[in-house]
């Protein structure tokens, strides 16, 4: 990889010097759903975040220092994990929309993208979130991909704004990480690395 690719690729949050143990990395918040337990979360001493719900539901929140604005050029890359399918979840159907692992982009004036790990639903399927109605769902993974392995995920969050909302992207202000199973009360855990902004050259698409 030369400088110019290296200089390129900027570590969005925390995480990757966030010492292990239990808890949120510095500069993290919980994001919680009212009335449900968070799951539980803890850096492991791989630097990624590993994520645990038992009929829970939260996100781990980290607000960027300064915004990621849409005239930048690049994707967003991370890596993730899981091994606990749910397989009677539903992504589209409010009450059955729980899902192991969320990595949630959110734009000034308070729309977001959760990328999911679905069940069923193909990969690649965009749909508005059944209980957020600022939400749209981007499906990468399924069921059967939760076998354990790392999952490499490389996504434009701009492009994706345009797709999902049919207008102009606004700047990116913060990113988290969550799961949530207090629907279907199962156990789910989940592994999620670093986000990481690889810019390229020239304008967005």
């Amino acid at each position: 990889m030369n400088v110019a690719a290296l200089l390129a690729m900027q570590a969005l949050t925390t995480l990757g010097l966030a010492p292990a143990g239990p808890g949120l990395p510095s500069g993290w918040r919980l994001q919680r759903v009212p009335g449900v337990e968070p799951p539980a979360f803890r850096v492991t001493a791989e630097h990624v975040l590993r994520v645990e719900a038992r009929g829970a539901a939260a996100r781990a929140e980290y607000r960027l220092r300064r915004p990621l604005r849409p005239t930048s050029s690049g994707v967003i890359s991370w890596r993730w994990r899981s091994e606990t399918p749910l397989k009677q979840a539903k992504l589209r159907q409010r009450g059955r929309d729980d899902s192991p692992a969320r990595v949630v982009v959110a734009f000034e004036g308070g729309r977001t993208i959760a990328y999911s790990w679905g069940n069923a639903e193909g990969r690649g399927e965009i749909f508005p979130s059944p209980g957020v109605a600022t939400r749209v769902v981007i499906v990468l993974r399924r069921a059967e991909d939760a076998d354990g392995s790392w999952h490499l995920e490389r996504r434009d969050p701009f492009a994706d704004y345009r797709r999902a909302f049919n207008n102009a992207p606004k700047a990116i202000v913060a990113i988290s990480i969550g799961a949530d199973t207090d629907v279907l009360k199962a156990r789910t855990v989940a592994e999620v690395g670093e986000l990481v902004w690889e810019g390229r050259a020239g304008p967005p698409p």
